[in-house]
């Protein structure tokens, strides 16, 4: 029995160190031309459970999702019975333990979770996969469970690594601190185990890393003390040699196999130095980048190329940043969703879109303002296709039926570049033209829908031809204590960097002051505010009668209308309009369908809580119907969710006076609340927007109670106007903040009996200035609506 039971381990223990080496080869023939083609929907019943094993943990280590989710489901589905990974085999099948399989599962699982940044389900994978790794992970024979310590030493270091990583992140640093001393007390010293010192010497690193502790991680990385002349490049991590084990039997060299594990490390112990501010650092990047695997590794060729890119820009060498910096980007517009490239797998959450910045000041510097705005408006779309890539469906084209095999093919080609061959560099180069072709199709069949996709660069010169005489535009760019500002009219394009100390504080401030109609002391605040961010362009702004702003983050917040100079307001001076990026303008192209003036109002649904009731609302409905011929009201029950989705499409003008909410942590999910029924819930989320279908000019959201008291990072006020702008409306006019029923009653019955002579903005321009003039001259009253989208 002993003899058996020892054959049989050492059998099974042989498939886990071979299976455990990160090959990608060690999963035959029939993976990789099935990762090369993209084809997510074979079935792998009949392939050797290692060889599934080791495909699933490729996938996820080039960060292929989409071929993950398959493989760990076809994992489940045919090499998993009775809760117990089986490997089978001619002469007799070998059984895993239900812990091991669990710890093995799940905790795969928990590390694509944290790399795609659902946050919410790492603690779900987690839990079970933890007590699974401190149970009894082993092989089961005859009954008995056996080598736990060896199959833990497999298992433990992803599960443990992942939960440090998580805690370091998003939660408690003592958990993850705790995690850390689990994992290395992890004995890996055996033999048999040998080979997964250093995947738990990386995942130490990438916990440390979470933590900001760059000493810790460059001591896990290196077993040397991070400390004066240690920071040596040449003390880069050695390959354990078990992994020569694997060349014989896969057929695949050491050295292709040594580099293909080692590329993580690499990257990290860079990162370190990076860090750690060490000399050496650039040296270490530009070996790095030329790393054989690297450009399958796309979070990390792009964190690279970002940080090396830094390095040289601070160094003072900017054609050297400039090159580096600019790839990174391609890199990243190259992405459907810029969460693939999220380096949580490293144990850092990186700011790409910092890489525009970067970019960005550099061009400014330069005194190139067209460049620059050029990449403030590439790095709001990409925040834009990440934004809606955040959805679990992708928005619908608009005439979806004609592009569905356009869309397939550039689906084909995204998938196909995703994973193929590790080594096949022509394979790679002509999947990539490709894809170029397709896009670049779909683009001209529907520039709308692509843009949000991917990421297009803008023509300056085409958004300039856009603007007319007298018109210009105002665009910023920045975060923090960086800010930069452009000026773009049909004369040509200017831009500077402007400090502003505490910004989102003097937001705050200017807004908390604007909702006190009984105080003056926005007087002071508003002002502040305007010497930071209007008084230094404030003479390129002259002679300009109508006034584009393009904010950005906080500065969504901010109602421009109610700024003030210490004599004026701005819409004293100026017609104003809002956009959420400068690119719209060329899909602001009006609608002519034979909708003619019908208008659809909806007022004070019923949301089932006598508190939610806007009986101000419901006026404001019945008088502007009033005035308005072929207008339909709905009102309480009928003014419904359902109704918004079956019949907006029909009408001209759409006017929603009713609650809404705002969610800064997931701005898709922000809503405007209406009546339940039909199937819905009675939330009219930004989500949906992007597949309802308008031919609205205009659409006017009255009385929302937006709830905006917290300033971040400005995706909740995008998404409302970028999906209702998507949706079919040319036009959008809101508020910022709730305002008291009778003010905003005024406002729009003001407001629409300008409309027909005056146009959109200078209607809404005069209805504010006439409140303004009379009883509710504070800016809490006129100063929060404002227009998105056409000026008439």
């Amino acid at each position: 029995m002993m003899q058996l039971w020892g054959k049989s381990a050492l059998l099974g223990i042989s498939a886990i160190v071979l299976s455990g080496c990160a090959s990608f080869d060690l999963s035959g023939d029939w993976g990789r031309e099935n990762a090369i083609q993209g084809n997510y929907q074979f079935n792998y019943a009949e392939k050797h459970s290692t060889g599934v094993q080791n495909l699933c943990t490729n996938l996820l280590k080039v960060q292929n999702f989409k071929g993950f989710d398959h493989c760990i489901s076809q994992l489940q589905e045919h090499h998993v019975v009775d809760g117990r990974l089986v490997s089978r085999a001619a002469l007799s099948n070998t059984y895993m333990s239900e812990d091991y399989t669990t710890a093995l599962i799940d905790g795969l699982k928990a590390e694509a979770a944290l790399n795609r940044a659902h946050l919410e389900e790492v603690p779900l994978y987690l839990a079970p996969a933890l007590v699974a790794v401190r149970g009894a992970p082993g092989q089961f024979l005859h009954g008995k469970i056996g080598s736990v310590d060896i199959y833990r030493a497999y298992v433990a270091p992803r599960v443990l690594g992942v939960a440090a990583v998580y805690e370091g992140l998003y939660g408690s640093e003592d958990k993850s601190r705790a995690y850390i001393e689990e994992l290395a007390g992890l004995d890996v010293s055996g033999w048999l185990v040998s080979y997964m010192e250093p995947d738990k010497r990386a995942w130490l690193a990438k916990a440390y890393i979470s933590l900001g502790d760059y000493p810790a991680a460059y001591t896990a990385i290196t077993n040397e003390e991070a400390a004066g002349g240690k920071l040596l490049y040449e003390a880069f991590f050695k390959l354990n040699p078990a992994y020569y084990l694997v060349s014989a039997v896969s057929g695949a060299t050491s050295d292709k196999l040594q580099d293909y594990a080692n590329m993580e490390s690499e990257a990290m112990f860079c990162h370190t130095l990076y860090k750690l501010k060490a000399e050496s650092a650039a040296a270490c990047y530009e070996k790095l980048l030329q790393h054989p695997f690297i450009d399958v590794f796309g979070g990390l060729k792009f964190t690279a190329l970002q940080e090396y890119g830094r390095i040289q820009l601070h160094a003072g060498s900017r054609d050297k940043a400039k090159v580096a910096l600019t790839e990174a980007v391609q890199i990243l517009e190259a992405q459907r969703s810029s969460l693939s490239l999220d380096t949580t797998k490293l144990g850092f959450v990186s700011d790409k879109l910092s890489v525009y910045r970067d970019l960005i000041e550099l061009y400014v510097a330069e005194n190139q303002p067209e460049r620059a705005i050029e990449y403030s408006e590439r790095a709001k779309a990409r925040a834009l296709v990440d934004l809606l890539a955040s959805r679990d469906t992708p928005p619908s084209p608009k005439n979806g039926a004609d592009l569905q095999s356009l869309l397939a093919s550039v689906d084909d080609m995204e998938n196909r570049l995703a994973s193929v061959s590790l080594n096949d560099e022509a394979e790679r180069s002509a999947t990539r033209g490709l894809l170029r072709k397709y896009q670049e199709s779909l683009n001209t069949a529907a520039p709308e829908f692509t843009s949000l996709r991917v990421v297009s660069s803008p023509s300056i010169a085409e958004l300039q031809s856009m603007l007319e005489e007298g018109e210009g535009l105002l665009e910023y760019f920045g975060d923090g204590d960086d800010l930069w500002v452009f000026v773009l009219s049909q004369q040509g394009v200017s831009a500077a960097k402007l400090t502003v100390v505490g910004l989102e504080s003097l937001i705050a401030t200017v807004r908390r002051d604007l909702l006190d109609p009984s105080s003056d002391h926005f007087s002071r605040s508003s002002r502040e505010l305007y010497e930071a961010i209007l008084e230094p362009v404030e003479e390129r702004l002259q002679g300009f009668e109508r006034l584009t702003v393009v904010p950005h983050a906080a500065l969504h917040y901010v109602p421009f209308s109610a700024l003030y100079d210490g004599q004026a307001f701005l819409i004293d001076k100026l017609e104003l309009r809002v956009l959420p990026s400068a690119s719209v303008l060329k899909f602001l192209v009006g609608s002519e369908d034979g909708t003619a003036e019908s208008m659809l109002v909806l007022g004070n649904p019923d949301l089932n809580d006598p508190e939610m009731d806007l009986p101000g609302a419901e006026l404001e409905a019945i008088n502007i119907a009033k005035m308005r011929p072929n207008t339909d009201v709905l009102l309480r029950k009928n003014a419904s969710e359902q109704l918004v989705k079956s019949s907006a499409e029909q009408y001209r003008y759409l006017h929603i006076a009713s609650h809404g909410i705002f969610n800064a942590e997931d701005p898709m999910s922000s809503a405007l609340l209406l009546s339940e029924g039909g199937g819905e819930d009675g939330l009219l989320s930004v989500a949906e927007l992007f597949d309802l279908r308008l031919n609205a000019d205009l659409v006017t959201l009255s009385a929302c109670e937006t709830a905006l008291g917290e300033v971040t990072g400005g995706d909740d006020v995008i998404g409302f106007t970028r999906g209702f702008l998507y949706a079919g409306a040319e036009s959008i006019v809101a508020s910022l903040w709730k305002v008291s029923d009778v003010a905003t009653n005024q406002l729009m019955q003001a407001f629409y009996e300008g409309l027909p002579e005056q146009g959109k903005s200078a209607a809404l321009r005069q209805a504010q200035l006439a409140l303004k003039s009379g009883q509710y001259a504070h800016p809490y009253y006129w100063g929060a609506f404002q227009l998105t989208g056409q000026y008439d």
